[in-house]
């Protein structure tokens, strides 16, 4: 079978992630996967390093629909089965382009998207389009029954999503520099250290996160946090840290491509986010049984499940996170004690494994359903 992805690839979040631990999963015999990236970097590149055979086919603007006709090219003249769409750029070209192809079209949502957009009219148009083009898509793939049930009340009939949870390569991949994350930045190994990962935008609470370490800084004057990932609000947050007087404890590290080596360092990892369609963070970080502080949103509960793999706390609620963190830092015997549960937890229900295992059986189910449906014609 082969298949070709398609996301906007300008950045690396879960949905960027997922590809890849998919690739790494699929047995290459059952399953051929390509990619098209809609940006140069950094997804191409780290996709090409795993292996995989990228096509970048980039955009003039938001608005460049030359981009359909190329597209189109690809899955015509690839000998591809099924079209694999991610994030509503993607999903919007890669259904025009397949309007005319006989293929299936699968579609895996990653998060909600009346959060991705902070500002309304885009969000309007967003919707609209997604609306507009949804017909397209055979089958959804939902990463949490959260998701799955936000389909549904955006009218997506409950016969065509399957939840597929996000799962995680075990062992999960070690840094090859050879350096620790406490070395680099300047972080003596006695002070904790906190931190969160994430692309810098409003959802994400960075915010929160920011103002709650001001608050853990009046009880535990050593610690040190860090703000891993890039984006948008770089800037602003940077300011923030300077404004609370927390900018000599506060670590702006930006993209870090083997971050998931350095969360043993950690004693303990925040998600502050607003929404969060699953939290695939929150998921690394039990993997390698670092205690977990999050929201109380979306599909992150499935995940952090309270006292027994971490802590939920409510979302916006700067005090609530710095009580929990100040716990967890405290208390760091019954930490240890959620983060082994939730270790245990990934390897029993989150293992890549069986996230290929049920992409597949999507994948086999919506391509017996189109050649029925074609023979029939």
């Amino acid at each position: 079978m082969k298949v070709l992805h398609v996301i906007g690839g300008g950045e690396f979040g879960g949905a960027e992630k997922h590809i890849l631990t998919l690739f790494r999963a699929f047995d290459p015999r059952e399953v051929q996967m390509e990619v098209v990236c809609l940006f140069p970097a950094p997804f191409a590149e780290l996709a090409r390093e795993a292996g995989m055979r990228v096509e970048v086919l980039p955009m003039a603007s938001k608005f460049d629909l030359r981009v359909v006709r190329r597209l189109r090219q690809l899955l015509t003249k690839g000998g591809y089965d099924l079209l694999h769409t991610h994030g509503v750029r993607a999903n919007f070209l890669g259904r025009l382009a397949a309007w005319p192809w006989p293929g299936p079209v699968v579609t895996t949502v990653h998060s909600r998207l009346a959060q991705d957009y902070p500002h309304w009219w885009d969000r309007k148009i967003n919707l609209l389009i997604e609306k507009w083009t949804s017909s397209r898509t055979d089958h959804f793939i939902a990463v949490s029954r959260f998701l799955a049930e936000s389909l549904v009340q955006e009218g997506i009939a409950r016969d065509k999503i399957t939840v597929v949870y996000n799962g995680i390569e075990l062992p999960l991949p070690s840094s090859s520099s050879g350096k620790s994350f406490r070395a680099t930045w300047g972080v003596p190994p006695d002070v904790p250290l906190v931190a969160t990962v994430g692309r810098l935008h409003p959802v994400k609470g960075h915010r929160y996160f920011l103002e709650a370490a001001a608050e853990v800084r009046r009880e535990l004057p050593e610690a040190r946090f860090a703000v891993i990932g890039t984006g948008p609000e770089r800037r602003e947050l940077e300011e923030l840290a300077y404004r609370l007087g927390i900018e000599d404890s506060v670590i702006f590290t930006g993209f870090l491509p083997e971050v998931t080596s350095c969360y043993p360092e950690f004693d303990l990892l925040v998600l502050a986010s607003l929404m969060e369609g699953f939290g695939l963070v929150v998921l690394e970080a039990l993997a390698l049984g670092t205690p977990v502080v999050a929201t109380r949103v979306g599909g992150v509960p499935e995940v952090v499940r309270e006292g027994e793999t971490g802590l939920l706390v409510p979302p916006a609620d700067a005090q609530a996170l710095a009580r929990a963190i100040i716990w967890m830092l405290e208390h760091r015997d019954r930490a240890q004690e959620m983060a082994a549960r939730g270790k245990e937890m990934v390897a029993r229900e989150f293992s890549s494994t069986r996230m290929a295992k049920d992409t597949l059986e999507v994948y086999r189910r919506v391509l017996r359903e189109r050649r029925r449906r074609i023979g029939q014609a």
